[in-house]
């Protein structure tokens, strides 16, 4: 069982770093003295307005860090476009704890990298950083104009909402299809304020050019089944002789079961959620000496296990990837018996939360991951009894959808 853990572990953490820079796409830089570069880039989906790049000059060149202090421009080709520009915006805290009672946001003119979310007759532009957010626009090539929002509060400490962007979007914005009614309901989001400009320069027979379109997080529906390697350690406290532990032989055990999977919609839909109800089983015999007379032990095991975890993919290409997986698990107890020399009934079991590390790799629809799951006591609420059980598992998976 060591053994199978060790593997593991020097697996998972060499696999982080060989596979971490897979991502370069096509794209362009510009420097502030308008210097173009055409390269390829990391494509990391991020959240946030980043701050510093990897970029290649080549697919396989050399990796170089590129930091936005030192650029007017940078794109992804199709995925993504950030632009330097100095604009209004409000630095100030957003916890509800902090707000202030202005009703208008306070603006300083701060030089930032703007994301260009959309482009057309009308552009739309946002700037992130955590909790700290902002729209900007412009039109037919002009100066970019901020999108006015704040949350602000009362001396009731009420949380009040200064909407100014549904105006100006209202006068700014002439459309058809654009009226009051609707802009009422435009929340200050991405998705809201890009469908809009997308509506506006259709009205006015122009083709919006999306960046970083937005992406729906994707559930996944697997069955898998493989074996578990299981060994025990049993302490009962009854015996000077039995107080060391008595170990039960290593053994192999079928397992199935199905999981649900959600990936998450950002960061190149390289992290999912995951929760995987399997069936667990072990059988294990041991000995032990009590007073020169050798002992018999036999434990007896079953449950239905649910791990809740996160799972992070390493994509080698467009239909193959390597996995990292960590999980809580629970185990609702099916049957469990110690008999023997030594008995221990069903009711004394109860197992305590444990954990898991898994590694695995995923061709198309099909998968296959090992699992290591340490050590954790099946007699939790039995005083100073315990008995520690060690797995290891080795499962092969099939994706339904």
């Amino acid at each position: 069982m060591k053994n199978y853990a060790s593997a593991l572990l020097v697996f998972l953490m060499t696999t982080s770093g060989v596979f971490a820079q897979i991502n370069f796409e096509k794209g362009y830089f510009v420097t502030e003295n308008g210097q173009k570069t055409n390269c390829y880039i990391k494509n990391e989906g991020w959240i946030n307005n980043p701050s510093k790049f990897e970029y290649r000059l080549t697919p396989n060149g050399k990796t170089k860090v590129l930091r936005t202090t030192n650029l007017k421009t940078i794109e992804i080709t199709g995925a993504f476009k950030l632009e330097k520009h100095t604009v209004p915006f409000d630095d100030s805290e957003r916890d509800l704890k902090e707000l202030k009672f202005e009703r208008s946001p306070d603006y300083k003119d701060t030089t930032l990298m703007l994301n260009v979310l959309l482009e057309g007759k009308a552009t739309l532009y946002s700037y992130r950083d955590e909790d700290k957010r902002a729209f900007y626009y412009s039109k037919d090539g002009g100066d970019i104009q901020v999108l006015v929002y704040n949350v602000y509060t009362n001396e009731d400490r009420k949380i009040l909402y200064n909407n100014r962007y549904q105006q100006q979007l209202l006068t700014e914005l002439p459309c058809t299809g654009i009226t009051e009614k609707r802009l009422v309901r435009v929340a200050y989001h991405a998705s809201d304020l890009r469908s809009l400009f997308k509506d506006y320069n259709e009205c006015k027979g122009v083709e919006s050019k999306e960046f970083k379109k937005p992406k729906k997080g994707k559930f996944h529906l697997k069955v898998f089944a493989g074996a578990y390697n299981s060994t025990s350690v049993s302490d009962l406290g009854i015996s000077a002789f039995f107080a060391g532990g008595v170990e039960t032989d290593a053994a192999w055990a079928p397992t199935f079961g199905v999981e649900f999977e959600y990936v998450l919609p950002f960061n190149r839909n390289k992290w999912a959620a995951f929760i995987a109800p399997n069936y667990s089983a072990y059988e294990g015999e041991g000995n032990f000496l009590d007073l020169a007379i050798r002992r018999n032990y036999k434990l007896e095991y079953s449950a239905i296990q649910i791990p809740v975890g996160a799972r992070h993919y390493m994509f080698l290409n467009d239909d193959s990837k390597l996995f990292l997986s960590g999980a809580v698990l629970f185990d609702i107890i099916l049957d469990a018996e110690g008999s023997g020399n030594v008995s221990i009934e069903k009711e004394r079991f109860s197992a305590g939360a444990g954990f898991s590390l898994g590694v695995g790799y995923s061709y198309d629809k099909f998968s296959i991951e090992a699992r290591y799951l340490p050590s954790r006591d099946l007699l939790q609420d039995s005083g100073g009894s315990r008995i520690e059980l060690n797995q290891f598992s080795l499962t092969v998976g099939y994706t339904i959808f």
